[in-house]
């Protein structure tokens, strides 16, 4: 029994049915199918709606409604877009229009949304329900979840995907090895070294063309020789304690081996090799690289030689440097032994003991007394440059506090400074302990006030001595508004005999000693000591550090 949906009538929630057959038929030959298929629809597990053209559902079954998480009441009037998700909405827009203009809608990929907000992919088609004159008035969708489906196949595509990677990372590995065994071949065979692969008994599998080379061998000769054929008799045992060891143990150890030429010269060569393997990681033999040594053995020969020659030169410079410094000890000791009696005697003759003296003797006497102190202390420095070089620089050191120390030495120095009318002044924090010999830090500091009086220009000139702490490290900084130091030569002032500016040192006097002798002392102690300037007029800093200890 056929039959089609009327027009929707004025309320849009009810549909009427309408029988095909004429009115003879029975009431109730009418209503049953509508009944029937009302029933149908109710109880079927297809989600299942009813639209007009507007897009607004006017019925849905409970399948629908139970699925989507609302009350029928809820669904019906509402607009079919209420429950698609965001990522389906364009496209039901272009499916509803789609369906109005040709009246076609199968099978449909739709997302839909919940009333809880998840969403579910669902496979949309469409009946279409025309009134009385065959004019489109909505539509029956029928909605299957096909989440599962949906979610089988992504996994399918996604192992599908990863299969392919893999089928193209196999035909990638496998033209790479192709391409690696002809590279493997071709090194074998071309390389320089010499190359032999043997079995476990130590018979000759394969060669390259360096090895048969130099063994004047064809490679066909050499096949199944045993390795033994071609080592010289000097090294039959180590080649045998080789091949026994790596029977044992699988290692292959350098080796010096020497090797026995078809023609029976030999020649030596380094041992070296991988292991070969079958497909059941059983060692099979192994394949050894034999580098030649000839050349290097030449060069050693000659290098041995070399080696005596320069052993036996060292030897003899070291005779000639040891009978220079016990010459240079010799001599400076020998140096100051007459300066005793000259400053003695220059003392009593200045006193007036001996007799009255003029001015002109007192000054003359002045001159000599200043230039055997200098000479003197010239001889000093070259001993204690002396003792630092050999190391037997010997220092007494004692718990001191360093600002007493330099209170001493600028006291000591005063009178010197002052005759001069340069200026001395200081900025010392008290009670900074330190381990070390008072003597020498004194001479370190007298020869920094000393550099600086040289330097600095009479009347006009300062000299500051800055004692503080910096990072639990004693610092002492002695400056001065001199001549200054250009930078090329900051590093290099306290190498022993070097001096910055020839002009500038003959001018003030000065051999290069005395900065080297501050150098060791401090060092010594240690220590670190530099110098800072900013140039040419910019006066110099000498810094000194000095490490701390509690008092």
């Amino acid at each position: 029994m056929t039959s089609k949906i009327d027009a929707v009538n004025r309320n849009p929630k009810k549909i009427r049915f309408i029988s095909t057959r004429k009115k003879s038929h029975s009431k109730i030959s009418t209503i049953q199918p509508e009944l029937d298929y009302k029933r149908l629809y109710e109880n079927s597990l297809i989600l299942e709606r009813t639209i007009n053209t507007q897009g607004i559902i006017i019925a849905c079954n409970n399948a629908y409604a139970k699925h989507f998480g609302y009350s029928k009441k809820e669904i019906i009037g509402k607009s079919i877009f209420n429950h698609i998700a965001k990522e389906s909405y364009d496209e039901m827009r272009r499916t509803f229009h789609i369906w109005k203009k040709t009246g076609i809608v199968r099978n449909r990929e739709i997302w839909f949304k919940r009333k809880s907000k998840t969403i579910f992919l669902g496979l949309l088609s469409a009946t279409n329900i025309y009134d009385s004159k065959r004019h489109l008035i909505g539509s029956n969708t029928a909605i299957r979840d096909i989440t599962e489906i949906h979610n089988a196949r992504k996994k399918i595509q996604e192992n599908y995907i990863r299969i392919r990677v893999q089928l193209d990372d196999l035909k990638k590995s496998n033209n790479l090895l192709l391409v690696m065994e002809k590279k493997y071949k071709n090194l074998y065979e071309k390389t320089p070294a010499l190359l032999r692969s043997v079995t476990t008994k130590g018979i000759v599998t394969d060669c390259n063309d360096a090895y048969a080379k130099s063994l004047g061998y064809s490679k066909k000769e050499i096949l199944n020789m045993s390795l033994f054929d071609h080592t010289a008799e000097k090294s039959i045992k180590d080649m045998t304690n080789d091949m026994n060891q790596w029977r044992k143990t699988s290692v292959i150890s350098q080796k010096e081996i020497w090797l026995k030429r078809k023609n029976g010269t030999i020649f030596p060569t380094l041992l070296n090799g991988i292991n070969l393997y079958d497909e059941n990681g059983k060692i099979i033999g192994r394949t050894a690289t034999l580098t030649n040594l000839t050349q290097i053995y030449r060069a050693r020969e000659k290098l041995q030689t070399k080696e005596k020659q320069i052993e036996k030169q060292f030897k003899a410079l070291k005779k000639l440097n040891r009978i220079k410094d016990e010459f240079l000890t010799m001599i400076t000791h020998e140096l100051k032994t007459p300066l005793v009696p000259i400053n003695s005697y220059t003392d009593i003759l200045l006193s007036e003991v001996l007799g009255p003296l003029n001015e002109a003797q007192k000054n003359r006497l002045v001159i000599m007394k200043s230039s055997s102190k200098s000479l003197l202390k010239l001889i000093s420095d070259i001993l204690d440059a002396q003792k630092i070089e050999l190391g037997q620089l010997t220092l007494k050191k004692e718990t001191y506090d360093i600002s007493e120390i330099i209170k001493e030495t600028v006291n000591k120095m005063k009178p010197i400074v002052e005759r001069n009318g340069i200026s001395i002044t200081t900025d010392l924090h008290e009670r900074i302990f330190c381990l070390c010999d008072k003597i020498r830090i004194e001479q370190v500091l007298s020869n920094l006030i000393t550099n600086s009086l040289d330097f600095c220009s009479k009347e006009s000139g300062k000299i500051h001595i800055k004692l503080h702490t910096q990072d639990n490290v004693t610092k002492i900084v002695v400056k001065d508004n001199g001549v200054g130091i250009v930078k090329g030569s900051l590093d290099k002032i306290f190498v022993k005999f070097y001096q910055a500016d020839t002009t500038t040192t003959r001018e003030h006097g000065g051999t290069g000693i005395g900065l080297s002798v501050c150098k060791g002392i401090i060092e010594g102690h240690g220590g670190k000591i530099w110098a800072e300037s900013e140039g040419r007029n910019k006066g110099t800093e000498i810094h000194i550090l000095l490490p701390m200890t509690k008092s």
